[in-house]
């Protein structure tokens, strides 16, 4: 009797710190996205360049929002989308382009593959 208790113990006190954790981290391929996001955006700020600012926007694009809780320190969608519209100023082509950014979600997809679910 004292087996089974103690195995229950073990697991319960073992779940419990797992069932406790919040958001995961982000991987380190997504880190990597998300620095160099923010590298475009301190040089497209830097130099007043819409395109560096567009292609910022582009790769935040396609982390999915719901899973990647971005920090505070990271620049915002909508003050870069405000930064890159004002940079972009009489340029019809360009300003297209950010607002088709500005709407775009995020690129993930999963597909089962022999019992198990693979996201990408």
């Amino acid at each position: 009797m004292m087996r089974p208790l103690a195995a229950l113990a073990l697991l319960c006190a073992t779940a419990l710190p797992l069932a406790a954790q919040e958001d995961p981290a982000p991987g380190p391929g997504t880190m990597q996205q998300i620095m160099l996001s923010e590298d475009l955006i301190a040089l497209g700020l830097a130099r007043n360049d819409p395109i560096l600012m567009l292609a910022a926007l582009r790769l935040r694009a396609t982390l999915d929002e719901d899973t990647i809780a971005m920090a505070t320190e990271f620049t915002d969608k909508a003050s870069l989308l405000d930064a890159a519209r004002a940079a972009a100023a009489g340029q019809d082509a360009l300003l297209g382009l950010i607002e088709d950014a500005a709407t775009e979600k995020g690129r993930g997809f999963c597909y089962p593959s022999w019992g198990r679910l693979i996201c990408y």
